[in-house]
């Protein structure tokens, strides 16, 4: 086959895109390239953008350094000093395998350009929501938020009593008198004596409801004087007969 090829000089995006065009319009296979002449034609084209003027990009003269090399090696005496049984690589391979990969993606690229140009228009839309299903805010001065918690409240002690919490607890009992004796000892030594900071002493819940009990069986016993400044608030002990009571 010539050397001379006609070319229409289309508009390629990269040499290896060149070189695939060289290879396809002339049915060449592309494992077995005959390099020399693939080399000139190539050469050929570059020649002729340049008579045109056109802006050549400098990936095609990459490209062209690479087919003259590829060229050389092949023009280049046999190496006498290497085994007959071992095959020397081909210095095509490399340049076969872009043009590999270069053919699957353009092949790719063509189908899913295809795929876009067929698939129909379509445009994003928010969900319609119709008045009845929109929320709006709580209107103004018909609840509050302390009516909210407490409703929350209530609803969740109805549904703990409906699935109450099981639970058992091992309470060793701690002799009562032995927090009366507690008890004393510190009225004795204090004319007023907060229950909570007796409470913080304890060591476990057994001892916590004794000092309770104790508490109460000194209160009916009329040893001691207890009051209390609020609701909830901390427990104040006095002995009887302290401070003139």
């Amino acid at each position: 086959m010539s050397d001379n090829l006609t070319l229409e000089l289309p508009n390629f995006e990269g040499p290896l895109d060149l070189l695939l065009h060289l290879i396809k319009s002339q049915k060449i296979d592309i494992y077995d390239i005959p390099i020399a002449q693939i080399t000139s034609q190539y050469l050929s084209y570059l020649e002729q953008m340049q008579q045109l003027n056109l802006q050549i990009a400098g990936e095609y003269f990459v490209m062209s350094s690479t087919l003259l090399r590829i060229k050389s090696q092949y023009l280049l005496p046999q190496n006498d000093f290497v085994d007959e049984d071992e095959p020397e690589e081909d210095p095509r391979n490399e340049l076969v395998q872009q043009l590999v990969q270069y053919s699957v993606f353009k092949k790719i690229s063509a189908y899913f350009k295809e795929k876009n140009k067929n698939a129909s228009v379509t445009a994003a839309k928010e969900a319609s929501v119709p008045p009845t299903k929109q929320v709006h805010p709580l209107p103004l001065g018909q609840i509050t938020s302390s009516e909210l918690a407490n409703t929350f409240v209530v609803v969740m002690q109805r549904l703990k009593l409906r699935q109450p919490d099981v639970a058992s607890v091992d309470i060793k009992e701690t002799p009562i008198t032995k927090m009366i004796t507690y008890l004393k000892e510190q009225v004795a030594r204090t004319p007023r004596v907060s229950f909570f900071q007796c409470a913080k002493k304890m060591q476990n819940l057994s001892d916590f409801i004794g000092l309770f009990l104790a508490l109460l069986e000194l209160c009916k016993n009329q040893e001691i004087h207890v009051q209390q400044a609020r609701a909830f608030g901390d427990l104040y002990l006095e002995g009887i007969g302290v401070n003139g009571n």
